[in-house]
């Protein structure tokens, strides 16, 4: 393997530790590898913490946010899952061995069978990939313990929240499209409920840059409401 690929490797895997990451989110990035899910010419930017381009005019996210997003949302491994933004299925990944299972959906209808060809490759088989606007609720895919959207939003996303169980959590950025922040809302009304958007406890963490959604939660304003798999 490329002594460089093997030595980002490690200095992000040290970086993980230097942020006092839990173990099962190190190990998760330990045992995924980028080669797996990115295309081989960019193998020197792989582990640098740059988001890597997947084509089709689209980007990956940055790893550290990525894991940032993935420890304020605290997945467990009876968790059923919902993860909106699935890319070349390398997030996928990730959550596949901290959960036990994920439904997940991606915008870009060849992104999504790239992501589902990507998975088969890395044998990793407690997922379901959907193509769609996984913003929008669907009461087909049932409730989640959770749910991660790996894209930014230009407010909270109330629709899915339909989709969590009491006391679940969903962890996504919201902000403008240059600049976000880590949001948390769980499924538990506080005591000085006033209305409808504060049935879900809300919480603001780190700063972080990912690609705008689509749909309707994004600056495009375009929804689709159905889905396939």
């Amino acid at each position: 393997m490329n002594t460089s690929i093997n030595r980002n490797r490690e200095q992000f895997l040290t970086l993980l530790k230097g942020e006092k990451f839990p173990k099962g989110i190190i190990d998760a990035f330990a045992g995924v590898r980028q080669e797996w899910f990115f295309d081989q010419a960019l193998q020197e930017k792989f582990y640098t913490g740059e988001p890597l381009p997947l084509g089709m005019g689209e980007f990956g996210d940055a790893p550290m946010d990525m894991a940032r997003m993935i420890r304020r949302l605290g997945p467990q491994k009876k968790w059923r899952l919902l993860e909106v933004g699935t890319g070349s299925g390398y997030s996928t990944a990730l959550l596949s061995g901290l959960v036990k299972e994920i439904v997940t959906v991606e915008w870009n209808e060849k992104l999504a069978s790239l992501a589902k060809m990507n998975l088969k490759g890395a044998k990793i088989d407690n997922v379901r990939v959907f193509q769609g606007d996984g913003t929008l609720f669907d009461e087909g895919l049932g409730l989640f313990d959770g749910i991660i959207i790996f894209a930014a939003l230009r407010k909270r996303p109330l629709s899915l929240t339909r989709q969590l169980k009491r006391g679940a959590r969903i962890s996504f950025p919201m902000g403008n499209p240059s600049q976000q922040q880590i949001t948390v809302m769980i499924n538990e009304p506080p005591d000085n409920l006033e209305e409808e958007g504060d049935l879900f406890t809300t919480s603001f963490h780190e700063f972080c840059v990912f690609p705008p959604v689509r749909g309707r939660y994004g600056w495009d304003q375009v929804a689709h409401s159905s889905f396939s798999e």
